[in-house]
């Protein structure tokens, strides 16, 4: 793997003066994006996804018929649990947002802390694939964290050396 993709010379003032910044930070699945755009994009969509099951939710259980509750397994859960816990899952992919935006740690916390919970179960109910999305969904929040906590990505050097994307600006 060369690292010359990633070298930035940047002047420190004087002309002789030059400094190598190399990004330190890790790249989303190897070449796409820094890990601060990935659980910005990931805890989007994962927020979008969240918002569509509550309102379908609402729908299916204001206007559904009983086979459709059947169809979408409602009838094993009360429905005011579903609403608490599609509420705390918006909750959470809210605050990795925002502690992604702010380089904060502690939000992104209450997000990996929700994937492993989710893994877990996942694991337990022998639901393989559900248990590779949520370790996979882990993979971003975690070395972001990594890289907030070691200082490697900051407010400071993201925007000259660690802002990385394939497809947006």
């Amino acid at each position: 793997m060369s690292s010359s993709n990633n070298n930035t010379t940047v002047n420190m003032g004087s002309p002789v003066d030059t400094v190598k910044k190399t990004k330190q930070g890790h790249s989303f699945l190897g070449c796409l994006c820094d890990m601060r755009r990935a659980v910005i994009m990931l805890d989007t969509l994962g927020m979008i996804g969240s918002i569509i099951a509550l309102v379908a939710v609402i729908i299916y259980d204001k206007y559904g018929t009983e086979e459709d509750k059947k169809a979408l397994m409602l009838e094993n859960y009360d429905f005011g649990a579903l609403i608490a816990i599609y509420s705390a899952v918006i909750i959470c992919h809210l605050s990795a947002i925002i502690g992604a935006i702010t380089f904060t740690i502690c939000p992104i916390l209450i997000t990996i802390l929700m994937n492993i919970t989710y893994a877990v179960i996942a694991g337990l109910d022998k639901n393989w694939i559900g248990l590779g999305v949520y370790i996979f969904l882990l993979y971003p929040h975690v070395f972001l964290c990594n890289e907030l906590a070691k200082g490697i990505m900051t407010k400071e050097n993201y925007r000259s050396q660690e802002r990385q994307s394939c497809c947006c600006v």
